[in-house]
C-alpha cells in the first residue's frame, strides 16, 4: 500500500483532538452569538476579554488565577476520565469533592497544624484523598454487586452529602461571624515555592503542580499497565471481559473509588491553597464536581488531554470575571461551558462517524489490493 494511503488513515489517531476542537469553536461562536445579542456595542470587546482570558487587562498575574481555577477541576476531571473509561458514569464528583475538601479542613483543624514540616499539608491532602475514595464506597459496592444504577447511586450520595456537611460544619468548623468554615492554620495551607515569581500573583501555591502530576500518573495507569488495559476492557464491553476471565466486579471497585480519591484530592487542593477558599452554609452541590465532566468531555476521557481541557475552561473563567465591566453577567461562562459540553456530545458522534468512515475505505482498499492495511 502507497505511503499516502497509510497517511490516510493515520488521521484517525486524530479524530479525538478533532472533536474537541469542534466543540470548542462551536461553544465560542454561540457566546459570540449571545454576547452580541445582549449588547450588541459592547459585545466585540467582552467576546475578546474572554477569549484572551483577561490578560489584556489584569496582566501576567491572571496566570495565577488561571492555575487556581484549574486545579480542582483538572483533579475531578481526571477523576472522571478514569470512571467513564472503566465504563462507570460517576455523577458522584461535586459529593467526593465537597467530603474531601471538609476532611482535609477538619484535618488541618484538628490534627496536622502542630505536625512538622510538609507533613502539615500533605496529612490533610491523604486525608481528603481517602475521604472522596471512602464516599464513592458504597456506590461502588451496590453498582458492583447489586447491579445498583451508578449514576441514580452518585447522584443521590451527593444530597446526602450536602445535608450531611451542613451538619459537620456547623458543629465542628463554623465561623459564625463569616457564615463559612474557619480559616485553616497557616503552617497546613500548600506551600509556594516558586509560582508566585512566576505567576507573578503572591497568592500562586504548588495546587496545580500537583494536580498535573496526579494528571501524568493517571494517564500511566490507564495507558501502560494490566489494570489499566483491564479497567478500559471492562468499559467498551463487560459482558466480553468477564467471558475473558477478567474480574468485573473487582474493576468496577477500583475505578469508583480512584474515581472519588482524585475527586477528594481536588477538594483538599483548593481548600489549603494559599488563596484561602472556605465552605459556606448554602443547599448548593460543588460546581467543580460537574465541570470534571466538561474536562473529561473536552479530553476525550485522556487524563493528559484533561490538563488541557481544565486550563481551557479555567481560561474562560478569568476572562469571564471581567465580563460585568462590560455589563455582562459572569454567568455567562457558565453558559458557554455548558454549550461547549453539548458539542462535544455531538463532536463525539461526529468522531464515531468520521472512524467508521475511515474503516469502511479501509476495507474497500484492501478488497481491491488483497494487502492487510496495518
Amino acid at each position: 500500500m502507497s505511503e499516502k494511503v497509510k497517511r490516510k488513515f493515520d488521521i484517525t489517531k486524530y479524530t479525538g483532538l478533532l472533536s474537541s476542537l469542534i466543540a470548542i469553536v462551536g461553544g465560542l461562536l454561540v457566546a459570540f452569538f449571545v454576547l452580541m445579542i445582549t449588547n450588541p456595542s459592547k459585545g466585540p470587546i467582552a467576546f475578546w476579554t474572554l477569549i484572551t482570558g483577561g490578560f489584556g487587562m489584569g496582566g501576567i498575574k491572571n496566570l495565577g488565577s488561571l492555575f487556581y481555577f484549574a486545579t480542582p477541576i483538572l483533579c475531578t476531571g481526571i477523576a472522571m476520565c478514569v470512571a467513564f473509561q472503566a465504563g462507570i458514569f460517576n455523577i458522584g464528583g461535586p459529593g467526593q469533592y465537597s467530603v474531601g475538601a471538609l476532611a482535609a479542613i477538619l484535618t488541618a483543624l484538628y490534627v496536622s497544624k502542630d505536625l512538622p514540616g510538609p507533613l502539615a499539608w500533605i496529612v490533610p491532602l491523604i486525608v481528603s484523598t481517602l475521604a472522596g475514595a471512602a464516599w464513592a464506597l458504597i456506590p461502588g459496592i451496590l453498582k458492583a454487586f447489586f447491579n445498583v444504577n451508578v449514576v441514580i447511586g452518585t447522584i443521590m450520595f451527593n444530597y446526602i452529602e450536602m445535608y450531611y456537611m451542613m451538619h459537620w460544619i456547623n458543629n465542628y468548623c463554623y465561623d459564625a461571624m463569616k457564615g463559612q468554615t474557619r480559616a485553616v492554620p497557616g503552617s497546613t495551607k500548600l506551600p509556594q515555592w516558586f509560582m508566585p515569581s512566576i505567576t507573578s500573583n503572591k497568592a500562586a501555591d504548588i495546587g496545580i503542580i500537583i494536580a498535573i502530576i496526579f494528571a501524568v500518573l493517571a494517564w500511566v495507569l490507564m495507558e501502560k499497565t494490566e489494570l489499566g488495559y483491564e479497567l478500559k476492557a471492562c468499559g467498551k464491553n463487560a459482558e466480553a471481559s468477564r467471558y475473558a476471565g477478567i474480574k468485573s466486579k473487582r474493576n468496577i471497585m477500583i475505578s469508583i473509588l480512584l474515581s472519588g480519591a482524585l475527586c477528594g484530592l481536588g477538594g483538599g487542593l483548593t481548600h489549603l491553597s494559599v488563596s484561602g477558599t472556605y465552605i459556606t452554609m448554602k443547599e448548593a452541590l460543588a460546581a467543580e464536581g460537574f465541570n470534571g465532566i466538561a474536562v473529561a468531555c473536552l479530553a476525550n476521557n485522556s487524563p493528559l488531554g484533561a490538563i488541557f481541557g481544565a486550563l481551557f475552561l479555567a481560561f474562560l473563567t478569568v476572562g469571564g470575571n471581567y465580563m460585568q465591566i462590560f455589563g455582562f453577567q459572569r454567568e455567562i461562562v457558565s453558559v458557554i461551558t455548558s454549550v461547549i459540553i453539548y458539542f462535544a456530545a455531538f463532536s463525539l458522534l461526529l468522531k464515531t462517524y468520521i472512524e467508521k468512515l475511515l474503516n469502511r475505505q479501509k476495507k474497500e482498499i484492501n478488497k481491491v489490493t488483497g494487502e492487510e492495511l496495518k
